[in-house]
């Protein structure tokens, strides 16, 4: 299944590069996702939850697209570690950029509502 997973991954990957006419590394959303992390992780401990609202906090700060290239290399680092790769996991930060994207959330606050919301915590979405 990993396997699977990894090539699916990397071909994602592959239309997002195609996309760009020069390939850049998402230095802006390094910069921030470890205090965002932090602050996230306080207020809500459910994977999806985190994921959403990651992704919705570091789109208020950087381009969508570097957003979206970090959490596919975040998922490509949990297929090669101990970590746990699933698509939901991506679905879950293109949720979090569309909340910026659509103006449903323009603070950091709004955005971990926004992500309670689609994301409770006893929820199996």
């Amino acid at each position: 299944m990993k396997i699977f997973f990894i090539l699916l991954v990397i071909i994602a990957s592959t239309q997002i590069q195609a996309k760009e006419e020069k390939k850049t590394i998402p230095i802006c959303s390094l910069l921030y996702v470890s205090d965002i992390k932090k602050v996230v992780e306080a207020n809500g401990k459910y994977d999806k939850f985190k994921h959403c609202s990651v992704s919705c906090m570091l789109a208020l700060r950087c381009p969508a697209e570097d957003v979206l290239e970090i959490g596919v290399l975040k998922e490509i680092e949990d297929v090669f570690g101990p970590g746990n790769a699933e698509w939901e996991d991506l679905r879950a930060d293109y949720k979090g950029v569309d909340l910026k994207m659509e103006k449903k959330a323009k603070t950091d606050k709004e955005c971990m509502q926004q992500c309670h919301l689609i994301y409770p915590e006893n929820s199996c979405r």
